[in-house]
């Protein structure tokens, strides 16, 4: 067996499978005038990357059609559980098979981790900026970029890309270390405990250093709803990235969909100081 049977794994699915794939993708294209037939059709086609990223979670997580259900009938009450997700471990053949693809899209000599933000964004529809980039870049990313392996291997991978870039000079990028996800994973598990599972569905999560995403990452398989927010523009821009991927429900929360608890926002007080000092100090009251 090579590396691609290996990474692909195309036995584990049945006939029916692939061909509802085939027949999911065509008609998912549909909506967006057909897929490109040739990488410069990527300039004009705004969203050309969704019909793949909807046709493969649907054979692999079903995420997207869970929530788009959700959005139609405009509540989560009586949805069901939330299709889970099963983390990949970093050091694994098939995660370090990603990275390397991931990698491989920043070795062409134009290519930035900026650039390579935009070129996602676009094709996720998520921005009406026009690509500006060469057409041999757009080519170079077209060619190498595998949508299926980061959604069938799924990890924080912009956190290790955001990361390595940094650490190659991306002065945007100075200062960031994420959180393994190994770590955020297990603060999530031990966050959660016994909690019931519908409950948490109706909760909402925060996270005010949200980097890529380590955090709502696994979280997205306990909460439908979470706020974040980040110093780091290109951070914020790779994690809307990764909520497409793994985390519809935050990518595209949608408006006044019922069903979620009422949030109660925690109020800052000032508190006496003590006498050497020259002012109060905020603290939450809970």
């Amino acid at each position: 067996m090579n590396n691609k049977d290996n990474m692909y794994r195309v036995e584990r699915f049945s006939q029916d499978q692939i061909l509802q794939l085939n027949q999911s993708l065509a008609s998912y294209a549909l909506g967006f005038k057909g897929l490109p037939q040739h990488h410069k059709e990527v300039f004009e086609k705004k969203g050309w990357l969704l019909p793949f990223l909807l046709a493969y979670d649907d054979l692999l997580w079903g995420r997207w059609d869970y929530w788009l259900n959700i959005q139609m009938k405009g509540t989560i009450s009586g949805s069901g559980p939330i299709p889970q997700i099963d983390w990949a471990d970093n050091g694994t053949f098939r995660v370090e098979q990603t990275k390397k693809m991931l990698l491989q899209c920043l070795s062409h000599p134009e290519a930035t981790i900026d650039n390579f933000a935009e070129w996602l964004l676009w094709g996720l529809g998520k921005t009406d900026q026009r690509l500006s980039i060469s057409e041999k870049l757009n080519e170079h990313y077209y060619k190498i970029f595998d949508l299926f392996l980061i959604l069938d291997n799924p990890y924080d991978y912009l956190s290790y890309l955001l990361s390595e870039h940094s650490g190659h000079g991306y002065k945007k990028g100075v200062g960031y270390f994420p959180t393994p996800m190994g770590i955020t994973r297990m603060m999530v598990e031990m966050n959660r405990g016994n909690g019931d599972l519908e409950v948490m569905k109706r909760q909402t999560v925060s996270d005010p250093c949200v980097g890529c995403g380590a955090m709502l990452l696994p979280a997205s398989n306990y909460y439908l709803r979470a706020y974040a927010q980040d110093i780091s523009g290109i951070a914020v821009k790779l994690c809307i990235i990764q909520m497409y991927f793994y985390a519809p429900w935050y990518a595209k929360p949608g408006k006044d969909i019922a069903g979620f608890d009422d949030v109660e926002p925690i109020k800052l007080i000032i508190e006496g100081s003590p006498r050497s000092s020259d002012g109060g100090q905020y603290s939450f009251a809970f």
